[in-house]
């Protein structure tokens, strides 16, 4: 009798186990076609992110080879933030003051809302920092630094600051060949006020060159004063 009972037990209990084990391996399962739908789902709407981005001519809203440079690298989302940055650039930062401290050239630019900040490049590492630390909070260059980089002339944003989350594949490298002038693009521009902005800038690049040379300096304000004239 208790061989019986010892036996019906055993055969309970292996019923309990193997119903337990069927439920976990069918939510196994379940789980698994649940996740291999999501990464199909995800890997499709990637794809057709990447195919726009590679695909979508941008409208330029500037002249700046800058800007004509991020439409290039960064994807959709990322070049409409990255653009108003440039805009922004373009439109309302001017100077304030600019210096030397050892190796680091020191700007400090005012923005439309009449604040002041202030970007540091380094000679000797060739980087970029701003005051207001947006490229380090979310990877993107702020129209303070854009400023300084059309003042220096340059036309390539710098792979320091292209903030990898945001460019179009995380295969996609850094440009150093010319732009393909074939590609149709779109400028909307007020040449007027671009001249003005361009003029704002040669001068205090000027100003920069010449500062401690006291001939140059007086050179420079006869010039000036001949052409209020």
């Amino acid at each position: 009798m208790s061989s019986l009972i010892k036996t019906t037990s055993i055969s309970e209990s292996q019923n309990i186990f193997f119903k337990r084990y069927s439920k976990s391996r069918s939510n196994l399962v379940e789980f698994l076609m649940n996740y291999n739908n999501a990464l199909d789902g995800q890997r499709s709407n990637n794809n057709r992110l990447e195919y726009l981005d590679f695909n979508t001519i941008p409208t330029l809203k500037t002249n700046s080879a800058l800007e004509k440079h991020a439409s290039t690298i960064y994807s959709d989302s990322g070049f409409k933030l990255i653009q108003s940055e440039i805009e922004e650039a373009v439109d309302n930062v001017t100077m304030v003051t600019v210096s030397n401290i050892g190796e680091n050239e020191i700007y400090v630019v005012n923005d439309k809302f009449s604040k002041n900040w202030t970007v540091s490049y380094s000679t000797s590492f060739d980087s970029y920092a701003c005051s207001c630390k947006m490229f380090g909070r979310i990877g993107l260059v702020c129209s303070h630094i854009f400023w300084v980089l059309r003042n220096k002339k340059i036309k390539l944003i710098p792979n320091e600051l292209h903030g990898g989350r945001w460019l179009k594949s995380k295969f996609v490298k850094a440009v150093y060949c010319g732009f393909d002038d074939d590609i149709e693009t779109f400028i909307v521009v007020d040449e007027t006020k671009q001249e003005y902005r361009d003029m704002h800038g040669d001068f205090y690049d000027i100003a920069r060159l010449i500062e401690g040379d006291g001939d140059k300096i007086r050179a420079f304000r006869q010039i000036m004063a001949e052409g209020r004239k």
